[in-house]
């Protein structure tokens, strides 16, 4: 089952957000290098990376990274939804006088059903004080963008001038996109289906933190198909690092209020037991399983993740990474974007070098992320044949607490 609105995240730039201090850009095209060149989406002659990994020191920022990133796109799917200063998650940089009373930047470059769009905001947790959505045709070439709307506070100026009227019903903690894009969803108006399918888009997104617990996701995607494909899918998953789990069932229960919950067994040698018993990894590997597989064969996504390889063997999370690389498996071509300290896949055979990122914090408390396709040091340079993992614990790209170790 496809989703009926094709998007990927090709760019994000975030200013003033938590130990985000200094403008930081997370670009997800791909740069000049040919390794793995066919583990890239391709669209128009655009080559977006369908996975980049996050690494770092502790405390150095990757998680404020992730949180930038999944605030945005909440923002935009529910601003509207609940009308409350509560769905605006800006939290600028509290130890500096100046940032923590700051507005918040963010902004993203996405192609959306064939065509590039830029829209960003900037915002207090009271009031948007400025926003904006852009179009332009999808090309490696540069091209013009065209106005669809701007916002300076309170003044909203539509391209499409019979819009304008709309302006006034919108409140100034409310984004112009998320307000429009839910009411045409409810009641389609003319001239704001973009508004609806950029909205669609992010609620196709998937964060960790979403993710349900273990009961309730199986339930999700087990009825999410008809068929049990999923619940097959999921079973076969398992079973690969799990030899002893035979099946998987839920069953009607009623709790101490009443209410019906769905119950969830697992069977071994016949017999079934409650799934809370297995370990923290195979409840981990079932919860990232559902939005895994929807991810790759339902919905074209994005998955935002903290820390993947929490409670999952190395070569789990090897196996996941190459499930986003390779083409026949991630049917939808979505993107994973995942922080992790495991160096399994820092390695030049399985990643680009502008798949990799370093997050550090600099004297200041700021953090910085940079990839490693985008690093200049003092001596040679960072050739896609090098030992990326020995050469990071050296300490010769930072990111690490401290080096014990001389590079040879």
């Amino acid at each position: 089952m496809k989703s009926e609105v094709s998007a990927m995240l090709l760019q994000f730039r975030v200013k003033n957000y938590r130990s985000i201090g200094d403008e930081m850009v997370i670009d997800l095209t791909a740069g000049k290098g040919r390794e793995h060149g066919d583990s890239l989406i391709v669209e128009k002659g655009v080559k977006v990376l369908p996975v980049i990994s996050l690494y770092g020191n502790n405390a150095s920022g990757k998680s404020t990274i992730i949180n930038a990133m999944t605030s945005m796109f909440l923002n935009m799917a529910f601003s509207y939804v609940n009308g409350d200063r509560d769905y605006l998650r800006i939290v600028p940089f509290l130890y500096n006088d100046q940032l923590k009373g700051a507005p918040t930047e963010v902004e993203i470059f996405f192609a959306l059903n064939g065509k590039e769009y830029q829209y960003g905001y900037i915002a207090t947790m009271n009031k948007i004080h400025e926003e904006w959505l852009y179009q332009r045709t999808l090309s490696v070439k540069d091209t013009k963008a065209v106005l669809i709307f701007e916002r300076e506070d309170d003044d909203i100026k539509f391209a499409e001038s019979s819009l304008n009227i709309l302006g006034d019903s919108i409140d100034q903690n409310n984004l112009v996109l998320s307000f429009l894009g839910n009411r045409h969803q409810k009641r389609p108006i003319k001239g704001l289906k973009i508004f609806a399918d950029i909205i669609r888009w992010t609620k196709n997104n998937l964060f960790h933190g979403d993710a349900f617990s273990s009961d309730e996701a199986v339930y999700a995607f087990y009825n999410e198909v008809d068929d049990g494909g999923i619940k097959n899918g999921l079973i076969d998953f398992l079973k690969d690092f799990d030899q002893c789990i035979e099946d998987i069932t839920w069953e009607l229960e009623i709790d101490v209020d009443g209410k019906k919950i769905h119950k969830m067994f697992s069977w071994h040698n016949g017999v079934k037991y409650p799934f809370e018993i297995e370990s923290n990894g195979t409840q981990s590997l079932l919860r990232i399983y559902h939005i895994v597989f929807i991810a790759l064969n339902m919905h074209r996504s994005t998955i935002i993740y903290d820390e993947l390889e929490a409670h999952l063997h190395p070569l789990i999370l090897r196996r996941i990474v190459r499930m986003f690389q390779d083409k026949e498996v991630n049917l939808m071509g979505s993107q994973l974007i995942f922080t992790t300290h495991n160096l399994i896949m820092l390695d030049n055979q399985e990643m680009r070098r502008d798949q990799v990122w370093f997050v550090e914090k600099d004297e200041r408390g700021f953090t910085s992320a940079f990839s490693l396709d985008s690093f200049k040091p003092t001596k040679g340079e960072v050739r896609s044949d090098m030992n990326y993992s020995k050469n990071y614990l050296a300490g010769r790209f930072g990111a690490i607490p401290y080096a014990d170790t001389k590079e040879e």
